[in-house]
């Protein structure tokens, strides 16, 4: 029997007493260690294994009970320098992910409440150690009242006081609640906050061995690590040996462990094509997510375990991205301006790319340097995270337009004259001309189409460039139940405008000619509509059969 999948708990000891699924990622130990840095931070999209890894690092580190059996088969337990290390130190961990309350005031209660229980797990030994009362009553006092900045130094002294190491500071997900506050209109005051609480803890503090940071962004420097130049980034661009996600190694392991071999090719294209430090990896948390529940369909995981709000919100606002959506959308690339220290308090423009990139909604396919940029080719990563700009893609038309429904009926109906309506009002709202007429094929139209199909699953499938009849079909929509209508959709793109109602008629002789509708006839739908769709730039004519 393969062990359990534990996909309720990031606790690395948990895991590993309950002989639970663990792929061995003690590198991440190894190279903390290793690298000269006092303060570290590791910004990664969320759910790739920085939490359980943070986790590994505190039992690694931490002076308790022996904790070697929990080590000895993994790689970390091979580095010698890292033996000596082991067990050595206190330990502050501090974890800010669940922090995402609705207003400032009850922000701060809880950014202090994560600090006073840490305070009160080392309580007990400081009470003991026969160190300094005055400080020990300063703590004391700490742990149920205010919390200052300057605690996570006093805290560090006392440590320090009691045990003779240099003390290691854990901080996970740093960054959760100033996403969350952007999204909810106090940033400013949460980046304040963490600005001091983080300078006091990191900067000259003479009693800190490592500090080590995990979260999903870099934020920049004017407002959040002002004074902080001792922080070393380790992101997703550096070229080093990557240390979270699932290497297409470490996945055709899991794959055999549990019985999943055949479903390889459809677990890479819903789950694989990240680039992190130059290689592809794995979300791992989809994959624990489908190994962990094999009578469940291959679909979204990750994306559910968020709201996506600020995602969302990025996007509808900014009118001016739809083009290059699109172009993502339908398979391409985009090359933009990417900077690792995302300014929060001003995202949009190229910014927006950069956090994007940042937060695992993209991948970068390739970087160049031009000027003092750093310009990437840019595209979405998988099917799981393209049902997400799918969606959102839906819904700033819907918001732009309210012409979703219409159209869907229009289509499902097959009557041309109305789709041509509609679509026409689109391209003229909502489509860069600049971007309609660089563009070298109809993908760009195709995506565009395919993204105001997407609601439709509801009722029907709807099937991009599949094989049917005598060739490929540009879009099937497919009714779920027999008697239900069913359309095929075939693009063209022209050049000359005065052309575009004979192509579209062309279009339209090639869906007959190739037998396009012979999947639809097997599944029942009755009637079935053919639509020959040309552009030319912002011009489309459409015609039925």
């Amino acid at each position: 029997m393969p062990p359990p999948i534990l996909i309720s708990t990031s606790d690395f000891l948990k895991i590993r007493k309950a002989q639970g699924l663990y792929v061995d990622k003690s590198d991440f130990i190894v190279e903390v260690l290793r690298r000269p840095a006092e303060a570290q931070l590791y910004p990664r999209p969320r759910r790739f294994g920085k939490t359980t890894s943070m986790s590994a690092l505190r039992y690694f580190l931490e002076k308790g009970e022996d904790r070697s059996s929990f080590f000895s088969d993994l790689k970390v337990w091979q580095d010698p320098l890292c033996r000596k290390h082991f067990q050595k130190y206190a330990v502050i961990n501090l974890s800010f992910k669940d922090v995402k309350p609705q207003r400032w005031e009850e922000m701060k209660v809880q950014l202090e409440d994560v600090v006073r229980d840490e305070l009160r797990r080392h309580m007990p030994g400081l009470r003991t150690a026969g160190i300094d009362p005055a400080l020990v009553g300063m703590l004391d006092a700490a742990s149920s009242g205010d919390v200052r900045p300057r605690i996570l130094v006093n805290l560090c002294e006392a440590l320090y006081a009691a045990t003779g190491e240099n003390v290691v500071l854990l901080i996970d997900e740093y960054d959760a609640p100033l996403l969350h506050a952007w999204t909810r209109g106090y940033y400013d005051e949460v980046a304040s906050w963490f600005r001091a609480f983080l300078t006091a803890g990191l900067k000259d503090n003479s009693y800190l061995y490592r500090g080590v940071l995990t979260g999903i962004l870099r934020v920049a420097k004017e407002s959040m690590f002002s004074g902080l130049n001792n922080v070393q980034v380790y992101s997703l661009l550096s070229k080093k040996e990557e240390l979270f996600g699932f290497t297409e190694a470490e996945v055709a392991d899991l794959l055999q462990l549990y019985g999943r071999e055949a479903e390889a090719e459809e677990i890479r294209a819903w789950y694989n094509g990240y680039r992190f430090g130059g290689r592809t990896v794995y979300n791992p948390w989809s994959i624990l997510s489908v190994l962990g529940s094999p009578e469940e369909d291959l679909g979204p995981h990750w994306l559910n375990t968020s709201d996506n709000a600020m995602v969302r919100e990025l996007l509808l606002k900014e009118a001016d991205l739809q083009p290059a959506i699109t172009t993502l959308l339908a398979g391409g690339s985009i090359e933009r301006s990417v900077d690792e220290n995302v300014v929060l308090r001003d995202l949009t423009g190229d910014h927006i790319w950069s956090f994007l990139l940042f937060s695992g909604y993209l991948k970068a396919l390739s970087f160049r340097e031009d000027q003092g940029r750093t310009l990437a080719e840019l595209g979405i990563p998988n099917r799981e995270v393209t049902k997400l700009w799918q969606n959102t893609f839906v819904r700033w038309l819907e918001t732009a337009a309210g012409q979703i429904e219409p159209l869907h009926q229009a289509i499902l109906a097959g009557a041309a004259e109305k789709v041509e309506q509609i679509l026409s009002k689109m391209l003229l709202r909502h489509v860069s001309q600049h971007d309609v007429t660089m563009t070298q094929s109809e993908a760009f139209y195709h995506a565009f189409v395919l993204g105001l199909l997407v609601s439709m699953e509801r009722t029907h499938f709807v099937r991009s460039n599949r094989e049917v009849g005598k060739g490929r079909a540009d879009v099937q929509i497919i009714p779920k139940q027999p008697g239900q209508p069913g359309v095929v959709l075939e693009f063209k793109r022209q050049d000359d405008k005065r052309s575009l109602f004979a192509h579209a008629g062309a279009a339209l002789r090639q869906i007959q000619q190739k037998g396009y509708c012979t999947e639809l006839e097997s599944a029942g739908a009755t009637p079935i509509h053919r639509l020959g769709i040309s552009f030319a730039g912002k011009d489309v004519s459409v015609r039925g059969g």
